[in-house]
């Protein structure tokens, strides 16, 4: 990231902290897998620290658009992909009605409950995701209760170390 780091925050721990014109730079060399800009300030997944968290044997679990999966669709990467869908529009304003939007603040700066707005963006923008990209999705997990979505979740992981499973004949001849 560019932006400053706080006190109690440790560099190459929560974030590598660079300039401006180093991260432009990064991003014109296509060291990233993505990036974007937050506040005026640059974030981004470089590639060298996913193949560094891949050369320790270690899982590397990331958060990325839907966009990005099929560049990390890859004999390199490796990745299992894991969607995680929002539950029936009935099921969001049953179990979120007293949720607050972390990323979202009132002029008081709380965080702001969920609209009705909110809902059906975050059903539309499934949508859209299962649509163009579910095809790339190895397991879809719907975020209807949380614990058990969490459940769901390491259990899949969990089967990750011991199940086979498919991959690409691609990636065997590559």
């Amino acid at each position: 990231t560019t932006r400053a780091r706080r006190s109690q925050e440790s560099d190459g721990v929560e974030y590598i902290f660079i300039s401006k014109h180093l991260f432009e730079t990064d991003v014109q060399n296509n060291k990233f897998i993505e990036y974007g800009e937050y506040k005026n300030n640059y974030y981004g997944t470089s590639i060298d620290s996913v193949r560094s968290v891949l050369a320790k044997n270690k899982v590397c679990l990331l958060d990325v658009q839907p966009h990005t999966v099929k560049h990390l669709r890859t004999l390199e990467f490796k990745p299992y992909v894991i969607f995680i869908k929002p539950p029936s529009i009935e099921r969001l304003r049953e179990t979120r009605k007293n949720a607050k939007i972390i990323s979202s603040r009132d002029d008081q700066g709380a965080a702001k409950p969920f609209t009705e707005e909110d809902f059906q963006e975050m059903i539309k923008s499934a949508q859209i995701m299962e649509s163009q990209y579910g095809h790339l999705f190895d397991k879809i997990i719907v975020n209807d209760d949380l614990t058990e979505a969490f459940s769901e979740l390491k259990t899949t992981f969990d089967k990750l170390e011991t199940d086979t499973h498919w991959i690409p004949v691609s990636w065997l001849h590559s």
